[in-house]
């Protein structure tokens, strides 16, 4: 693409509309930096820090898990026909979510899509016919199919949608969990979206005998084919005392549940905005001017380089929250028509509303950090595992902090950073033409190296106390080499070892190669049946699948160093 209209996310594509909104994008972000205390705009163009949807600043907040009930129009719909209401059901879904797509600038997230769906469908006075779970299920169906094809956003992206589901043992929701694995499953390769994030938890789908096991075993089998679903692990440590239906995924992995003003729950809630802190550039400036000192020294001081930071970014978030605050709640319609935050637009400030959301500091290359501060990888020796830890929570100690003095939501995110894990190698690269950032990429939050060639469980050994540090969301990925079909021993052995070492949310990656003449699927250059050379590829970038031609560059470098985990067979 064109420098100018390089786009941030794979999700984005080419539209006239597109391309008007990407040249005024362009010219509001640079208006803010222009705007912002110089302390921010510094940090931000000189890849110290970025600021994720600059364009947004004081505009309107991140994302949002759906109160999918409170606005609900029940009254409305049960005036009409049996069919006519549940085809109302899914067409509010989908009239909300293009709204509030256009009314916010991240993700929108389902808590309990399966319960959800139950709870509605019983309220509207639907009796679970057979004719009416049929006119439910084609329902799903076509509803997966529209979040799929559907890039209204801005004339050019995808919706960011993600269906947490797994809990509901009710009939209904039984039904609605069954209906959206299956289509996923059995679809093409080319519906990769929305998010589907299977909670799994003990007593309810976790082991044989529990009443969704059954739904378990299909989610794993889709897993298998399409690498999706994901899994949030409600009994995993970060997770195990939050009531697992009041937790949930949003996008790729922000997670909001702790809250100083009311309930700890993610339902209603949202994440107001995130920055991303450069580790790697900080311990860049370290190695260069303090070789020769020893380790613990240069630990010593990144800590210290980054408390300094992290002060910069937590003034620069909460101007962004003071400036969102000098809204108007009309500026907000989908919001002020529908109730789907925890309290309603229509009868609070905005400051009553927007404190329930969180404010993420956030991290990318930690593992080129301590690359650069050790001379190994964090995974080398538990040493250099012990330091990584101390750094991160070094890092939550600080922002609890932030937390407890400045009486807001603040989190620790470990950031998905499809965009700037190109830009800062990029800008650092040119700075100090290090090795670490020659690659094109750096690695996505703690997650050790793509290329380490870990075995699967000790991957995950290494990357799972991250994850209760990680309070503001994040995720780990196993790699293997290609689908693994019918192999439902290798996922369910991944998940139990990501349980065991405290991982929060998990993610299943394999290279998903789909000839589009012929239909064969597997991995390779060229189709091997029909010698054709157009190859669908979809691949995860940070918490999503997507098509690899549209990936950032940072992300296609990071694929084409990625290896598979070896030591499960696929």
């Amino acid at each position: 693409m064109p420098e100018e209209t390089q786009f941030e996310n794979a999700s984005q594509r080419r539209s006239y509309m597109g391309t008007v909104f990407e040249a005024g994008a362009k010219l509001r972000r640079r208006e803010i930096l222009e705007s912002l205390d110089p302390r921010f705009s510094k940090l931000h163009d000189d890849g110290k820090i970025h600021i994720h949807n600059l364009e947004a600043y004081g505009q309107t907040y991140n994302c949002l898990m759906l109160n999918t009930v409170n606005g609900f129009p029940i009254g409305r719909l049960k005036a009409t026909s049996e069919p006519s209401r549940i085809f109302g059901v899914f067409d509010h879904f989908k009239v909300v979510i293009s709204k509030l797509a256009n009314e916010q600038s991240g993700g929108i997230g389902f808590a309990n899509f399966d319960e959800e769906m139950e709870t509605l469908f019983y309220e509207l006075g639907l009796p679970d016919s057979d004719a009416n779970l049929r006119i439910l299920r084609e329902c799903t169906e076509s509803f997966i199919d529209w979040i799929n094809g559907a890039r209204e956003r801005g004339g050019r992206t995808g919706y960011y949608v993600s269906l947490n589901l797994g809990l509901g043992t009710g009939k209904v929701a039984r039904f609605v969990t069954r209906s959206v694995l299956a289509h996923f499953k059995d679809s093409s390769m080319e519906c990769i979206k929305p998010n589907i994030i299977f909670k799994v938890k003990k007593g309810v789908n976790h082991s044989p005998g529990d009443p969704n096991f059954d739904l378990f075993c299909l989610s794993v089998e889709s897993t298998c084919k399409k690498m999706v679903p994901t899994y949030l692990l409600c009994d995993s440590r970060p997770n195990a005392n939050v009531d697992s239906h009041k937790l949930a995924i949003m996008g790729c992995r922000t997670r909001v549940v702790q809250n100083l003003f009311g309930e700890d729950t993610c339902i209603g809630r949202g994440n107001i905005a995130f920055t991303t802190i450069n580790l790697p550039r900080i311990a860049l400036e370290i190695d260069r001017t303090s070789r020769g000192k020893d380790t613990a020294e240069k630990v010593r001081m990144f800590k210290e380089e980054w408390d300094k930071t992290a002060d910069v970014v937590r003034d620069l978030l909460i101007d962004r929250y003071n400036r969102l605050l000098g809204l108007d709640p009309d500026d907000f319609p989908c919001n002020l028509r529908f109730n789907l935050w925890t309290k309603p637009f229509t009868s609070n400030s905005l400051e009553e509303i927007f404190k329930n959301g969180t404010l993420a500091i956030g991290f990318i290359g930690l593992s080129e950090a301590v690359r650069l501060l050790t001379g190994g990888e964090y995974y080398a020796s538990e040493k250099n595992h012990a330091i990584a830890l101390d750094i991160v929570r070094h890092m939550r100690r600080v922002i609890d902090g932030y937390r407890r003095d400045c009486n807001l939501n603040f989190s620790l995110l470990g950031t998905s950073a499809e965009f700037v894990s190109g830009r800062f190698p990029s800008i650092d690269y040119k700075l100090y033409g290090n090795e670490v950032s020659n690659n094109g990429f750096y690695t996505n939050s703690f997650h050790v190296r793509v290329d380490s060639g870990l075995h699967p469980i000790d991957k995950l050994r290494f990357e799972g106390p991250f994850h209760e540090l990680c309070n503001g969301g994040c995720i780990s990925y196993v790699e293997f080499g290609s689908a693994l079909l019918k192999n439902t021993e290798a996922v369910t052995e991944v998940i139990e070892a990501a349980e065991r070492y405290g991982v929060s949310y998990l993610g299943i990656n394999f290279p998903s190669d789909t000839c589009l003449k012929c239909n064969i699927t597997g991995t390779f250059d060229d189709c091997p049946n029909c010698g054709s050379h157009e190859i669908y590829r979809v691949r995860r970038v940070s918490g999503f699948l997507e098509d690899l031609r549209f990936f950032t560059a940072g992300k296609k470098a990071e694929v084409a160093h990625r290896r598979p985990n070896p030591g499960l067979a696929t």
